[in-house]
């Protein structure tokens, strides 16, 4: 049903069911797996159903006239993609992120109010590691956000200083079908990295991480999504900055620089979608600040005061509020503006799953139940979030 939503609760609770005591080694035991069967876990590995979905969520309903459709719970999905850099000394970085996803969780839905925050997490290594890219699928719940964390196996090496996040790149540009482009709105897609990149591609690594049917997966997700169609003669030549072009046109998608200044990335990101960040310790703060400000549920006036109300220390504060002045502030409200229709909401009902827009709604009085009834279905801690 469409009623689960995360909240810091429940990812207590998850974290529990898993028997996760400690904010480190959190993946030792899917790296014992690994080990022993050379192989990812399907929350994980990108070869496994290629093309990551997020998708409305329903409920079935009753029309008075006995006819089944299906009804809003929510809100409409916002999809946020978060590509985390796991070579050399950012090799804790599942760690970090397994024990600030229900502040970095919390902190985003602050600033979807009305959407269900969807959320992907991912991290990626260098060619020369077992595997090179990890994406779990877009999740809406505690229990499967801890699933895929507790299932990463980062190997923390990386070969040489350039590593390869570009084909987590890829993914998000080629292998992502999301509802929120169909209504004329882009999701949230952050690579984050201390290091510079390789910038080609090549087939045979393509089909290693995604599998062989990559191009045919790029196919079938292009079908009818407006999206690009890729031969293996278009493999050979493709670059970063074409990959990045298109991922924009799908995502907000930023590159989040962590202490060193890595120069390659100016080739690729504008200053628009670029900043500079001490450590990942402040991933959450930043992550919320620059989908806010493009959301325009963050003033960039209030920004320094939301990082430090929210443990950013205030020197640090200063130099992220700084950063953030310059990137794409209003970017989602603009688009949003130019909508011809009325974003889908609780108690709105649609016939098929499918449709684009609801073909009517329910009563007011029935959909303040709807509402009452989805924040019931989260704990208090999340209902505080919506």
């Amino acid at each position: 049903m469409g009623r689960g939503v995360a909240s810091k609760t429940s990812f207590d609770s998850a974290r529990r069911a898993r028997k996760i005591v400690s904010d480190t080694h959190v993946t030792k035991a899917a790296e014992q797996q690994a080990q022993l069967t050379g192989k990812l876990s399907h929350l994980v590995d990108p070869s496994h159903d290629p093309i990551r979905r997020s998708l409305m969520r329903f409920d079935p309903y009753t029309m008075p006239n006995g006819e089944m459709v299906w009804i809003v719970t929510i809100g409409p999905p916002m999809p946020v993609e978060s590509l985390v850099d796991t070579t050399g000394s950012m090799g804790n970085n599942v760690d970090l992120m397994m024990k600030y996803l229900p502040d970095s969780h919390g902190l985003i839905m602050m600033m979807l109010p009305g959407y269900d925050l969807q959320y992907a997490p991912g991290i990626f290594g260098d060619v020369s590691d077992r595997f090179v890219f990890q994406r779990g699928q877009f999740e809406m719940t505690a229990q499967k956000l801890v699933d895929i964390l507790a299932n990463m196996v980062p190997e923390r090496d990386g070969g040489d200083w350039t590593e390869d996040p570009h084909y987590g790149i890829f993914a998000g540009a080629y292998l992502t079908n999301t509802y929120i482009n169909r209504l004329g709105l882009k999701g949230y897609h952050f690579t984050v990295s201390d290091a510079d990149t390789r910038t080609g591609y090549d087939l045979e690594t393509l089909r290693r991480v995604f599998g062989n049917d990559v191009l045919e997966k790029v196919r079938e997700n292009a079908d009818g999504n407006g999206g690009k169609i890729l031969t293996p003669s278009d493999i050979r030549t493709l670059d970063l900055r074409e990959v990045v072009s298109d991922l924009q046109r799908r995502s907000h998608a930023f590159f989040i620089e962590i202490g060193y200044k890595a120069e390659c990335w100016d080739d690729y990101y504008d200053r628009e979608h670029m900043i500079q960040l001490s450590t990942t310790q402040y991933l959450p703060q930043a992550q919320a600040a620059i989908i806010g400000l493009c959301e325009g549920t963050l003033d960039i006036q209030e920004a320094k005061d939301f990082l430090i109300e929210n443990g950013m220390l205030g020197r640090e504060a200063s130099c992220l509020a700084e950063e953030l002045r310059h990137i794409a502030i209003g970017a989602q409200e603009d688009l949003r503006r130019g909508l011809k229709y009325t974003l889908p909401q609780p108690g709105d009902l649609f016939r098929k799953k499918t449709d684009l827009l609801p073909f009517t709604s329910v009563s007011d009085l029935a959909r303040e139940q709807v509402v009452n009834e989805a924040k019931m279905g989260a704990s208090a801690d999340a209902v505080e979030w919506l």
